[in-house]
C-alpha cells in the first residue's frame, strides 16, 4: 500500500488547493490570449521548478500550449514517454471571475475552469512532485501538454497532440471525472456537416410556381437527417441551425443547415457519414451541396483502454479508494489520442461537476486520492 504517497499528498493537500486557485484567479477564456498567456506562464513556472525542460507553441490569437518533458529513470532506456494531457483555456468569459471568485464551502471549492480542467493541470503537477520528492523513478518518459484551446476544438494544438501520441505509450487526459469520479473509458466522436441547397427564386405572387423552394427542399431534408439518430446504437444527428430565403415575398433561392452528429464507434460514423453524402433533394431541379465530415474519431473501450482501466481500479483499491467507469457523449482531446489508435483513459482530473456553468466545483476530499491515482500509473506504467 502506497502509505508514503497518500501521507505526502495529504500534508499537501491545502497548498495544492491554493495553487489551484491561483491558477483559477488567472481568467483564461478561450481566444482570450492574454490571458491564457499569463495563465501558461505561471504553469511554466511550476513545470521548471519541477526540473522539466518546457518548450513554449505560441498559438497566435489563442495564447501558449506547454510541452514539458522528464526524461524518466535510470530504467527507461528507450521507452516511449507517457503522454499526460490537460489544458489552460476555460468557456467563462473575461469578468466571470468578479461574481464567481474562488472559494471553498465545505467539501466543494468553486470558480471558473476549477474542474475543467485547471484542478486536474494542478494534480499532475503534484503527481510528478511527489514522485520525484519520494525518490520514486519513472519508468519511461513522460511528457505533459498543457494546451490553450480545446473548449473550441484544438484547432492549433491538434497537430501536436497528434503528433506526440503516435510516439507514447499510451495517455492520461486530466480532464473532469465521470459521475461518482469514475474514470472516462469512453467518449462519443464529433463529426459536423454543412448542407446547403440551392433552388430557384421566383416571385412568390406572380410566378410562385416557377419556382424551387429551397427552404422546402432542405425542411424534407432535415427529416431525413433526424430519422437517422439510432437510440439502439446511441448515433445522434441534430440539426442545431437553419437559414434560407430572403423575403416571404420570393421563393427560397438558397437554404443552409448546420448538422452536429454523434456516434460510439468508427464503423458507426462511417455508415452515418455515408447515408449523409448519399442524401439528394426531391426536386429534380435542386441542387445539394455537402461539405464538413468527422472532427474527432471515438474514444473507444478498446481492449488497451480497458487493460488501462482496469490496472487504475486496482492501483486505486490499493489505498481504498473506489473509481468507477462512465462512458459520456462529450468529447475531449482524449478523442484525438485515441483517434490515432493510442490507448487512453480519460477523467483521471478532478471530481466535480457543473462544468460550463458558474456552479463549476470540485469536490476537495478527492484530491489526494486521484492525484496519489495518476502518480501511481505513472510509476507503473
Amino acid at each position: 500500500m502506497p502509505t508514503d504517497l497518500i501521507a505526502y499528498l495529504t500534508a499537501r493537500q491545502e497548498e495544492m488547493l491554493a495553487d489551484i486557485g491561483r491558477l483559477v484567479a488567472l481568467e483564461s477564456p478561450s481566444r482570450e490570449e492574454a490571458g491564457v498567456s499569463a495563465a501558461a506562464d505561471q504553469v511554466a513556472a511550476w513545470l521548471a521548478g519541477l526540473g522539466a525542460e518546457v518548450r513554449r507553441h505560441p498559438a497566435p490569437g489563442y495564447g501558449t500550449h506547454l510541452e514539458a518533458r522528464w526524461p524518466g529513470g535510470p530504467d527507461a532506456g528507450n521507452r516511449k514517454p507517457a503522454l499526460l494531457l490537460a489544458h489552460l483555456d476555460t468557456v467563462h468569459p473575461l469578468g466571470t471571475l468578479a461574481r464567481n471568485p474562488f472559494r471553498v464551502e465545505g467539501d466543494r471549492a468553486y470558480g471558473p475552469g476549477i474542474a475543467d480542467t485547471k484542478g486536474g493541470l494542478v494534480m499532475g503537477l503534484y503527481a510528478l512532485r511527489a514522485l520525484r520528492d519520494l525518490g520514486r523513478p519513472l519508468p519511461r518518459p513522460v511528457v505533459y501538454l498543457i494546451t490553450c484551446d480545446e473548449e473550441v476544438g484544438s484547432p492549433t494544438s491538434r497537430p501536436r497532440i497528434e503528433a506526440l501520441a503516435r510516439e507514447a505509450a499510451y495517455a492520461l487526459v486530466l480532464e473532469t471525472a465521470g459521475p461518482g469520479g469514475a474514470l472516462k473509458t469512453a467518449r462519443k466522436g464529433v463529426a459536423g456537416y454543412r448542407l446547403t441547397v440551392i433552388g430557384r427564386a421566383a416571385h412568390a405572387g406572380n410566378d410562385y410556381f416557377a419556382g424551387v423552394s429551397a427552404n422546402l427542399e432542405l425542411a424534407r431534408l432535415v427529416q431525413a437527417l433526424h430519422a437517422l439518430s439510432d437510440p439502439g446504437t446511441g448515433t445522434t444527428v441534430n440539426v442545431g441551425v437553419m437559414a434560407g430565403g430572403t423575403r416571404s415575398n420570393v421563393v427560397a433561392e438558397r437554404a443552409t443547415a448546420e448538422v452536429d452528429v454523434r456516434f460510439w464507434t468508427r464503423a458507426a460514423a462511417e455508415a452515418v457519414d455515408a447515408a449523409i453524402r448519399a442524401l439528394r433533394p426531391a426536386h429534380p431541379e435542386a441542387r445539394l451541396e455537402i461539405t464538413g465530415g468527422v472532427n474527432r474519431w471515438p474514444l473507444e473501450r478498446t481492449p488497451a483502454v480497458a487493460e488501462l482501466y482496469e490496472h487504475a481500479r486496482r492501483l486505486a483499491a490499493e489505498f481504498g479508494y473506489a473509481v468507477g467507469e462512465a462512458a459520456v457523449g462529450g468529447a475531449s482531446d482524449g478523442n484525438l489520442t485515441a483517434g490515432v489508435g493510442l490507448p487512453t483513459l480519460d477523467g483521471l482530473g478532478a471530481a466535480g461537476a457543473g462544468i460550463h456553468t458558474e456552479g463549476e466545483y470540485l469536490e476537495v476530499s478527492h484530491l489526494v486520492p486521484r492525484t496519489a491515482l495518476i502518480a501511481r500509473l505513472l510509476e507503473t506504467l
